[in-house]
């Protein structure tokens, strides 16, 4: 392994920790990651996610240990939302689905991020 995909590991495993411990927190907490997420829509998802941290922040607010600071902005108004068919609704999925199944996109987005993770400073903390 090169010592470029070799930083890029240790980033990413440092990264995956912390995901498996939020979610983990999550599912323990809510039981939301229960049923499959596909139906929902990314902006739906979104909205369950600040939810629960949103949740899990006024648990532990007492003890100073919030996850993330309250923006409004992320809670905009439902009603501005477009309205979509069903069959636009299939066909965003279908073509979001395809986006994240694609090889060369997939290879491409990881050798741009084994590039910027080699271009961080030595310094900087992994997080």
């Amino acid at each position: 392994m090169d010592p470029k995909t070799g930083k890029f590991k240790r980033y990413q495993e440092a990264a995956r920790k912390d995901v498996e411990r939020a979610f983990g927190v999550l599912q323990g907490c809510w039981a939301i990651l229960k049923h499959n997420a596909l139906p929902f829509s990314v902006n739906k998802i979104k909205r369950i996610m600040y939810a629960c941290v949103i949740l899990h922040n006024m648990i532990v607010q007492d003890n100073g240990n919030a996850i993330s600071d309250f923006e409004e902005d992320y809670l905009s108004n439902p009603t501005n939302v477009p309205t979509r068919t069903w069959d636009e609704r299939v066909a965003t999925q279908m073509r979001a689905f395809g986006e994240l199944r694609d090889r060369r996109t997939h290879h491409r987005l990881r050798n741009a991020l084994v590039e910027y993770v080699w271009n961080l400073p030595e310094n900087y903390r992994q997080r």
